[in-house]
C-alpha cells in the first residue's frame, strides 16, 4: 500500500512561494511581505514565517532584521561555487547510478529531453532540467545526496534559466549533452559519462557567469 504524505499548511505555502522564486514571478532582491502572502493564501502568518524559515535554510530566502524577507541575490562567485559542488556531486551519483541504470531510466531521461526540445515553456525549464539528471542519478541509489544536490539546482536554475532564454544556440547546446549522457550512460561509460558531464556543466557555467557579467558592465 503506498504511504499517504500528509503536507502541512507550512509546506503548502513553502512550496508556493518556492515555485514563485524558480519560475521568476519574484525576482532576487525581492521584499516577500509576510502579511500580503497570507491573505493570498488564506493563511495564517504564522505558516508563511515558519515557511520564509524552511526556505531561508534552502538559500532561496535571506531574512534581514527590521526589513523582513528578500530573495536571495547570489554573487557570481557564489555561483561558480554551486557549479563545482555540482561537478563533484553529479559525477559521484552518475558513476554509481550506471551500474544499475535500466532501460526505463532511460527511457525516461529521453522523454525528458523531448519534452524540453518540444517548445517547453521557459519558466517550465527548470523543472524538466532537475527530472532528467534526476533520472539519471536515482539509480546510485543515494536520495540523501539528490536531496542536497536538488538545492543546489533550485539555487541556480533561476540564472540558468536566464542564460536558456538568452540564446536557442544554449538550448540546442544542452539537448546535445543531455543525449549524450544518455548514449553514454547506456553503454556503461563511466569514463565518458564523467567527461561529457564535466563539460556540460562547466560549459553553462562559464556561460551564464559570462552572461551576468555582460549585464552588468
Amino acid at each position: 500500500m503506498a504511504r499517504l504524505v500528509r503536507r502541512t499548511t507550512t509546506h503548502i505555502v513553502a512550496d508556493e512561494i518556492r515555485q514563485r522564486i524558480l519560475n521568476g514571478e519574484l525576482r532576487e532582491g525581492e521584499q516577500i511581505r509576510q502579511e500580503a502572502i497570507a491573505t493570498e493564501l488564506g493563511v495564517s502568518r504564522i505558516p508563511v514565517r515558519e515557511a520564509l524559515r524552511q526556505l531561508e535554510a534552502e538559500g532561496l530566502i535571506t531574512l534581514v532584521s527590521h526589513k523582513g524577507a528578500e530573495v536571495t541575490r547570489l554573487e557570481p562567485t557564489e555561483i561558480a561555487e554551486l557549479f563545482e559542488v555540482r561537478v563533484m556531486l553529479e559525477n559521484w551519483l552518475f558513476s554509481l547510478a550506471i551500474d544499475h541504470i535500466t532501460a526505463s531510466d532511460l527511457e525516461s531521461a529521453e522523454g525528458l529531453i523531448d519534452a524540453m526540445r518540444n517548445d517547453a515553456k521557459i519558466e517550465d525549464w527548470g523543472n524538466l532540467n532537475w527530472q532528467f539528471h534526476e533520472a539519471l542519478y536515482r539509480p546510485a541509489n543515494r536520495p540523501a545526496t539528490v536531496k542536497i544536490l536538488r538545492r543546489v539546482h533550485d539555487n541556480i536554475d533561476r540564472y540558468v534559466r536566464l542564460q536558456i532564454a538568452l540564446t536557442e544556440d544554449a538550448k540546442d547546446q544542452a539537448h546535445a549533452d543531455h543525449q549524450g549522457l544518455v548514449d553514454a550512460a547506456r553503454a556503461g561509460n563511466k569514463q565518458q559519462g564523467k567527461t561529457l558531464l564535466t563539460s556540460h556543466i562547466e560549459n553553462v557555467k562559464d556561460q551564464l557567469l559570462d552572461t551576468i557579467k555582460e549585464k552588468e558592465s
